[in-house]
């Protein structure tokens, strides 16, 4: 296991790139690259990392998702009331409409041709959050309808068949969307507090599946699920205990125990390793460890003074997201290659201490 300084990773990075604010929203593919900060800033880079466009839409950015079914409105976010959409190509703004309450996330349904979006009320007085909504919108952004709830959907997933809400207090379970039929699943009598595509994490350590309209549950942990990835078909499990769980074929294959809470997870990999990224999220920065997928070894750690927000990846790279605007673009195997070299020069270091002090010996 190798500590590595926060400095140091940040000189081993592909680029580094810079918004004004706090990055609260990130995007890889094979084109592009997508950030957006807590200021409204949105910036689309290419590949290799040049500037495409920038925008602004005047609020926190939450999330992104682009469909290749438009041609004109093809990018679309939430941020603060409102959905936008986009041309990812140019970075106008096509259309934009305001919701009731916060937007918190944003789908695509490509097979019926239409956004889907979550937004929800929170109630100073309460400390919770007392109402929800599930918006349609169509691709050039007329709102088709509005489903109005008691619960927040904490999970919002559209795969070729369905569009799933996980949702929390009361009711629970899923909500499923179908063209313009809204049908409420039971699942685990527990809040649904996160999810990855169809994996839904519960708040009593179980995760549900839903796939082809079935539902299979595993209990993980006796605490809650704090964050989910897969990498190929194993799945990436974070709990409140401090616990990352690797599960092959719905197996553990290995744990990992970590100092902190991890609450963004990745899959990413190298030419010979698929590897695990884990992060904890704090005011107070963020604690951030590599781990081989095969054994679940720690590679190395690192600590941040400041805090990761979001992170995103795509292969072989891996974008951090921070809240003092800077974005880390890591790619992997120049990453492990600087971390060889940094390695290899402890150990040049510790011999040359080793001969030195065998001349002071020899001078006495």
């Amino acid at each position: 296991m190798t500590k590595v300084e926060f400095e140091d990773l940040s000189e081993w990075a592909w680029a580094i790139r810079e918004l004004p604010s706090s990055i609260e929203a990130i995007y890889i593919d094979e084109d592009l690259i997508l950030a957006g900060d807590k200021e409204g800033n949105i910036v689309c880079w290419g590949s290799d990392g040049e500037l495409i466009w920038k925008q602004n839409v005047g609020n926190r950015v939450e999330n992104f998702v682009l469909t290749k079914s438009s041609e004109n409105a093809n990018l679309f976010l939430v941020s603060g009331l409102e959905i936008f959409g986009l041309n990812s190509s140019t970075g106008n703004i096509v259309w934009k409409a305001e919701l009731e309450g916060i937007s918190d996330w944003v789908t695509v349904d490509e097979k019926y041709q239409q956004v889907i979006v979550t937004s929800s009320v929170f109630d100073i007085e309460y400390h919770d959050f007392i109402e929800g909504a599930c918006w349609r919108f169509s691709f050039d952004g007329q709102l088709l309808d509005s489903y109005k709830m008691d619960e927040k959907a904490w999970h919002l997933y559209s795969d070729d068949e369905n569009v799933i809400l996980g949702l929390g207090r009361p009711r629970n379970g899923i909500l499923t969307v179908k063209k313009d039929k809204y049908e409420h699943l039971e699942l685990e009598d527990s809040p649904i507090c996160c999810g990855y595509k169809n994996i839904l994490g519960h708040s009593n350590g179980v995760i549900s599946i839903f796939n082809n309209r079935k539902i299979k549950s595993q209990k993980i942990s006796d605490s809650a699920i704090s964050a989910i990835n897969i990498q190929n078909n194993s799945f990436l499990i974070s709990d409140q205990f401090k616990k990352l769980f690797y599960l092959v074929k719905g197996d553990i294959l290995w744990e990992y125990q970590a100092p902190e809470i991890l609450s963004l997870l990745n899959g990413v990999k190298s030419t010979e390793l698929n590897l695990t990224f884990a992060s904890t999220r704090t005011d107070n920065g963020s604690k951030l460890f590599l781990l081989n997928s095969e054994n679940g070894s720690l590679i190395f750690n690192s600590n941040s003074k400041n805090s990761i927000r979001t992170t995103s990846s795509n292969e072989n790279m891996l974008l951090l997201g921070m809240d003092n605007g800077k974005i880390l673009i890591l790619e992997m195997d120049l990453l492990l290659r600087r971390l060889n070299q940094k390695n290899g020069d402890e150990e040049i270091d510790e011999g040359r201490k080793k001969m030195l002090e065998r001349l002071r010996k020899l001078r006495k």
